[in-house]
């Protein structure tokens, strides 16, 4: 999903995305079902590695919605963060 010529990625929206869905679920999986918290703590590790790939995207991104594109990716690490925290918290006790 590169431009063929510079070498850019066109759609970091997707990546910010994918990790602020996979950080949601996982914290709303993990205050709301506590008997699932294994689930909740994997799609926060999940989460965390795609939205750190996504950081990374949209920081090559050239034009204005960079920023708004790396908000998104943060929201998504700070959710997933969140998410894997207390999900394998509640997992150990």
């Amino acid at each position: 999903m590169y431009d063929d010529y510079n070498g850019i990625p066109r759609n970091p929206m997707a990546y910010g995305m994918l990790a602020l869905l996979c950080g949601a679920l996982g914290t709303i999986i993990v205050f709301l079902i506590p008997n699932l918290s294994l689930i909740a703590a994997a799609l926060g590790a999940v989460g965390m590695i795609v939205g750190g790939f996504a950081i990374g995207v949209a920081n090559r991104f050239p034009g204005k919605e960079r920023m708004q594109y790396m908000v998104i990716s943060a929201a998504g690490i700070m959710l997933s963060v969140i998410a894997f925290m207390f999900g394998f918290v509640n997992f150990l006790t």
